[in-house]
């Protein structure tokens, strides 16, 4: 006797209306190896795992400077007008300049670059203030002699 709420069996196994239903065999139909795969047992080896190279940074243009610490690089080109104006403007130029080259050493020491230019430019404005308060000493002292 069938069974009057059988359907047919979308998987073309049998068992649709009026036919008898296969019984299936243990475990699942049987499918091709994935590629790799010997039949033996074990997959086969592969190769073995390579580093790969570390990122690189795009490559610097020929003739292209390196980022600078501008605020160095600001302090020591003041620091030389300084000096040059020391009779002058020196003193208020050097003290400007000495401001900014302290402020270029503390970049400096964040970025690392532009240390060597920051001191620089501290040494150049300090010698300006120097040379500033000699000239104002000797304008001074100098009438009375």
């Amino acid at each position: 006797m069938s069974n009057p709420y059988q359907t047919p069996d979308p998987y073309g196994q049998g068992g649709g209306y009026g036919q008898p239903q296969q019984q299936p065999g243990y475990g699942y139909p049987q499918q091709t190896p994935p590629p790799g795969y010997q039949q033996g047992g074990y997959p086969q080896q592969q190769p073995p795992y390579q580093a790969q190279q570390p990122y690189q940074p795009y490559p610097q243009q020929p003739g292209a400077a390196a980022p600078q610490n501008q605020l160095a690089t600001a302090s020591v080109v003041i620091g030389f007008i300084a000096i040059l104006l020391s009779c002058f403007y020196g003193g208020i130029l050097g003290l400007v300049g000495l401001g900014i080259g302290i402020g270029g050493l503390n970049r400096s020491t964040k970025t690392g670059q532009g240390r060597g230019a920051a001191i620089g430019g501290i040494v150049l404005n300090t010698l300006a203030v120097l040379v500033f308060i000699a000239v104002i000493v000797f304008v001074v002292v100098a009438p009375d002699a």
